[in-house]
């Protein structure tokens, strides 16, 4: 069965296809709705978040625990999989065990890695990789959700949202909620949209529309039993093609995963299973068993910019906020990184909310301020990390340059580590200040 099911939360309306389920032997953690439509309608929320991913998820937590009323609403329900190469890197670690889940990252529940394979026209070069992990977005999703759960957030799951007009005096942005025959108007102080790379929630706002970046690549994912290939636990095995590149990692309960970005032409010509099959010939790797059988999953274009990250009573974060192709393995990372960073300015940004008067002026005022700080948190801590993984994926495009890398990192290996530690472990050194108070608090050193 080579067929591509696209995601329809990562995709827009010009790009989807029919969404196709994915079957998977193993049981995950259930997330149940914990409100119905009507209850949610009837609550004035502090903070609604759009999309329950690690942004989105963390985020909530982050906010519920801050004492909002904090609503989460994802239009998959829990478990669900996801297209992703499932790394998380030093920094992502660094985040987690910052905000007190390093518990995500157990053996149980993650794979240690501890070496990169990288594969490009025969050669083969292998590098120690500094406090990753791996980890399967079926599960951890799930486990984020849980813990916003836990933490005070309701969780609407199945539910499809479109963000609408600002109500009450500005005092309110609304958000129409639909669960299959059921529709509902909710409303929240603030509103963060967190639901990825199409950012369906804010089709009616064109000012948000994304700048795809010229010959992006799609996104492709799917999983293996973990004998399907000779890729050691503990290993990222990374193989670099003229067209894309594929990245498979064995992940617990969940077998080997693999994730690609590949050309859209290559993808319309030959399928997923062809297209990778192409790309780890090219690099000189055998390819897993059953490629032909596989349940692909797909997503839009990958790299794209957002011209806006907020409008009144509006925030954008994670990959809805721009996304760059994730060589490097951080794109989770980014997203949560992302959340712990807007946290304690969403929470200062609704503390003096709360207590402004009734001028529409102060409240325009007061959430220009908000939206200066998010966009300059952004610039100074996420788009850099985007900035330095457009190159190397720019640099990976061309063979020529690749192939003299390869046998430079062959002769001489030392001269990689400091890309390494730069793009892995840019965990080492950073401090990440979670508790309540001031914006000043959330920072990196």
């Amino acid at each position: 069965m080579n067929q591509l099911a696209f995601e329809a939360a990562a995709v827009s309306d010009r790009e989807r296809t029919d969404e196709r389920a994915v079957r998977t032997a193993v049981a995950g953690p259930v997330c149940n709705s914990t409100l119905s439509l009507d209850q949610v309608a009837c609550t004035a929320w502090d903070v609604a978040v759009i999309g329950a991913g690690p942004a989105g998820a963390l985020a909530a937590r982050q906010l519920a625990l801050r004492g909002l009323r904090t609503l989460l609403i994802d239009r998959s329900t829990f478990p669900r999989e996801k297209v992703c190469g499932g790394c998380i890197s030093g920094l992502g670690r660094r985040l987690l065990e910052s905000v007190g889940l390093d518990q995500l990252l157990e053996p149980s529940c993650a794979a240690p890695l501890e070496r990169f394979e990288l594969a490009a026209g025969g050669r083969r070069i292998s590098f120690e990789l500094p406090t990753g992990a791996a980890i399967s977005r079926f599960h951890f999703d799930a486990q984020l959700v849980q813990h916003a759960v836990i933490a005070g957030a309701a969780f609407v799951a199945g539910t499809t949202t479109l963000v609408r007009a600002l109500t009450d005096r500005s005092r309110f942005r609304t958000m129409l909620l639909q669960q299959e025959d059921q529709s509902v108007r909710a409303r929240a102080r603030l509103v963060m949209a967190a639901d990825g790379l199409g950012r369906t929630s804010l089709k009616r706002h064109r000012a948000f529309a994304s700048r795809i970046a010229p010959a992006s690549r799609i996104g492709l994912g799917a999983t293996f039993p973990a004998d399907a290939t000779n890729v050691e636990f503990g290993c990222v095995s990374m193989s670099v093609g003229r067209s894309g590149y594929v990245g498979m990692v064995s992940v617990p309960g969940s077998g080997l995963n693999l994730a690609a970005a590949v050309d859209p032409n290559l993808l319309r010509q030959t399928g997923p299973a062809e297209a990778v099959r192409t790309i780890l010939a090219e690099a000189g790797v055998t390819p897993p068993s059953g490629l032909e059988t596989a349940e692909w999953r797909g997503t839009g274009l990958l790299t794209r910019q957002t011209p806006r990250t907020s409008a009144r009573r509006l925030l954008v974060l994670g990959d809805a906020a721009g996304y760059v192709e994730p060589f490097t393995g951080e794109g989770m990372t980014w997203g949560m990184l992302s959340a712990v960073l807007a946290a304690p300015l969403v929470e200062d940004w609704l503390i003096r909310d709360a207590a402004r008067s009734e001028s529409c002026i102060a409240d325009r005022n007061e959430f220009e301020r908000l939206a200066r700080e998010w966009s300059l948190l952004h610039r100074t801590h996420i788009a850099p990390r985007q900035r330095d993984c457009r190159i190397l994926s720019s640099f990976l495009r061309r063979p020529l340059a690749v192939r003299g890398a390869m046998a430079l990192m062959a002769v001489a290996p030392n001269v990689v580590k400091p890309l390494i530690g730069h793009f892995w472990n840019s965990g080492k050194g950073v401090e990440v200040i979670t508790e309540t108070g001031s914006v000043a608090q959330s920072r990196l050193r």
